[in-house]
């Protein structure tokens, strides 16, 4: 029975590896933003990095990470980072998206996913979920959930994957 548990647990990781260790190429979109302008993933021009958040208005995890997500923004927007959220709130709470973003300052685009179709595209499944593209347009990562400190492990990756010293600020 321990073997089972162990080979299983060994084709677990083996699998997350091979997931890991290619980038796939991101779906493309068309969503409306908090202003009524429609986007397209593959009309945007990336240029370092593009960290797209998966959120709703009533997800408590998704709202506490908001601010360090803004934060990462307003740090690295300069170096190439470029940060979408993507609204997952129904038709029903939609209209509590753009108040929610103006309340708080927040600066980073938001676009607006009715319907999960786009979360389901890039098979999104918990809020928050996060899905890091580079320039080519190909997935780097994805990470579902949010617990404090989750941050630092983003900032470390969004600093490797735009080639940023230590020292650079």
């Amino acid at each position: 029975m321990t073997r089972t548990v162990i080979s299983g647990l060994t084709a677990t990781l083996l699998l997350l590896f091979s997931l890991t260790a290619f980038a796939a190429e991101a779906p493309d979109f068309i969503l409306e933003d908090t202003e009524g302008d429609l986007l397209t993933l593959s009309d945007l021009d990336i240029d370092g990095l593009l960290l797209l958040n998966f959120w709703a208005t009533w997800c408590k995890p998704c709202k506490s990470e908001m601010p360090h997500l803004q934060a990462l923004y307003d740090k690295y927007s300069e170096d190439g980072l470029q940060l979408i959220m993507v609204a997952e709130d129904s038709p029903k709470t939609q209209s509590k998206v753009r108040p929610y973003i103006n309340s708080k300052g927040f600066t980073f685009q938001v676009l607006l996913d009715p319907d999960q179709e786009v979360l389901s595209l890039f098979q999104g499944s918990t809020l928050p979920y996060q899905v890091l593209i580079d320039s080519d347009g190909s997935i780097i990562e994805t990470h579902q959930g949010y617990t404090h400190g989750d941050e630092v492990v983003l900032e470390a990756k969004i600093r490797e994957l735009l080639k940023l010293e230590s020292g650079d600020e």
